[in-house]
Order: structure tokens, then sequence, then C-alpha cells
């Protein structure tokens, strides 16, 4: 069977920019593909690297893709191609075989159905803000804090005046991107150690430190992030909170068998894709939280512009780009 392969790019500057150890986000470039199958069945794929290093070489495996391409050759050249471009065929090919449904409404946008991103140089007050408006609302809710961006004292300084502030109702999640070292490491875990507001500390050592993470996750949970896309096997391997980003991994089909088939440990999460790639991401996040293990993703809600880019309607994104 024959594909018809099309790409339009896409560009767009964050609401407010996205700042952990490692970078900071200011705009979101990438593509979205189109393939149609010989029966005029359509799918849509989101290109979304997060590097500029691999949104080169993304363009430059996609000028290799002819306009008209077998189904089998497709599937064996993108075994070669980056995991974003892997990952947008894949889905876009699911869609066409409807191996995913999507619903029509999926109820993300509520402050309690994601985490919040704090701002890492406004916390305590970024807290404040929230603790009063869930008051109003009598939800509970879920916080994200990305640190190893100051000084470790002051964000230890920081994390104590947070935890003696949030209650039973506020749960936290704290990212050091791979950061740390092992003492840091440590340090905090024996701070947060038995705080049952801690979701878990994600990604506090390098991703090649893997038996440091492992006997951190002794201590408290430990969430993979970073980790799982430089060594895909970890997915089967670790026995702790896994953060998984469809747009980033080569199947996310994968990811949608596993969470059908009632996968614990396994928490979604933003690569900030637009309209298209944010469908898998609310598909996915529904299936979670029916799991064993529900936990709301982190879909970073706050920080995307008002555009037509982040329409639940694929057909209106891919007409007006």
């Amino acid at each position: 069977m024959n594909l018809k392969f099309k790409k339009k790019s896409f560009c767009f500057k964050l609401s407010a920019k996205v700042e952990n150890s490692q970078t900071t986000y200011l705009t979101k470039s990438g593509w979205i593909i189109k393939l149609t199958n010989n029966d005029k069945k359509i799918g849509f794929g989101e290109v979304s690297p997060l590097l500029k290093k691999d949104f080169k070489k993304c363009e430059e495996q996609l000028n290799i893709i002819p306009k008209y391409v077998g189904v089998l050759n497709l599937s064996e050249q993108i075994n070669i191609f980056h995991p974003c471009i892997q990952s947008a065929i894949n889905s876009a090919l699911a869609e066409i075989n409807e191996k995913i449904i999507f619903k029509e409404n999926y109820f993300f946008d509520e402050i309690d159905k994601s985490a919040i991103l704090l701002n890492p140089n406004n916390v305590i007050s970024d807290l404040n803000e929230i603790k009063n408006n869930q008051s109003n609302i009598g939800k509970s809710v879920t916080l994200k804090w990305k640190v190893a961006l100051k000084n470790n004292n002051e964000e230890e300084a920081i994390l104590k005046e947070i935890l003696g502030q949030i209650d039973n109702n506020i749960k936290l999640r704290i990212d050091a991107n791979g950061s740390w070292g092992r003492e840091i490491a440590n340090r905090w875990a024996d701070i947060l150690k038995g705080n049952k507001n801690i979701d878990w500390l994600e990604q506090p050592l390098s991703v090649d430190d893997i038996d440091g993470l492992k006997e951190l996750n002794k201590k408290i949970p430990i969430a993979l992030d970073e980790s799982l896309l430089k060594f895909p096997t970890l997915i089967d391997e670790w026995k702790g909170w896994q953060i998984r980003r469809p747009s980033q991994e080569k199947d996310p089909v994968k990811l949608l068998r596993d969470l059908e088939n009632k996968k614990a440990l396994i928490s979604i999460s933003t690569s900030f894709e637009t309209g298209i790639g944010r469908r898998w991401l609310y598909h996915l996040s529904s299936l979670q939280l029916l799991g064993p293990t529900p936990k709301v993703p982190g879909l970073a809600m706050n920080k995307f512009p008002n555009s037509f880019l982040f329409s639940d309607e694929a057909e209106k994104i891919w007409d007006q780009l």
C-alpha cells in the first residue's frame, strides 16, 4: 500500500519561558506531517525535537522522505531516523490504522487536572497564589519545581519553606534535569524521605548514573526522564516511576499498549507539542488515570499561547499552517 507524505513547519513563542538546569525554552519549532493512504484515510503526526542540534538533523531526514512511499519502505526507512520522526510517523500510521481513536474532549484544562509548573525565580509567591486559588475551588493540586538553577543552599532553604507551607492537598514533584551529583541528591533524598507530599524526585543524577539512581530509588521515589530517552531499554527494566514523553519516543504505540494493559508507575509529560501531538498526551493521560497508579500529567498548560496551533481539531491546524 502506498502513502502520500506531506509536511508543514510550525513555530510559536511560549507564553512564558520555561527554564531548567540545562536550557531555557522561549520558542518551539517543528513539523506537522500528514499521511494519506489509498483509501483516503488520514493520519497526522508531529515532529517535535527539543534541541537545536536535533532540529537540524530532523530537517535533513524529513527532506529525504519522498512524496509517495510504500508503507513497508517507510517503516524500514525511518528505523535510522531521529526518534522524533519515528514517533510522528508511527503516530500517523496508528491513526490511519485505528490503533488509536481520539475522543472529542479530554478535559485537562482545569487546575487539578495537570501539574502546575512553578516559576523557579518566584517559587514561594507562586505557591501562595496557588494556595489561594486552591482554597477558592477546594481541589487538590500538583506542583512541579525545576531545581539546580540556583545555589544549592538557597534551594534547600526554599525547599524547607515549601514543606512548611503545603498541606495534604498539595503534591510536589522536584526535577533536577540530571544536574546533581550523588552528594546533593542524597541530601535532598534524606530531607524528603517519608514525606507524603512528594510524588517523586525526577532525574536527580546524570542520565548515565543508573547505579546511583537505583540506590536513590531505595530511599524515595525516583522518576527517570532523560535516562529513558538515552537508554530506551530502561523502559522495561526500571522499577520506579517513568516520565514518558510520546513525541520523543520512537513508537508511542508501545506506550499506548502499556497503559491499556494497566502498567503502573508511568507519568505523561509534554515536550511543548502543538494540538497534533497533544492529542496523544491527552489520550495517554486519560488511560494513565484509569491505571493502578493514577497521577495527573505534566502538560504545562499555562505556557502555551492562544493560537490555532493548539486546536483540538487536527485538520484545522493543518489547513491554517
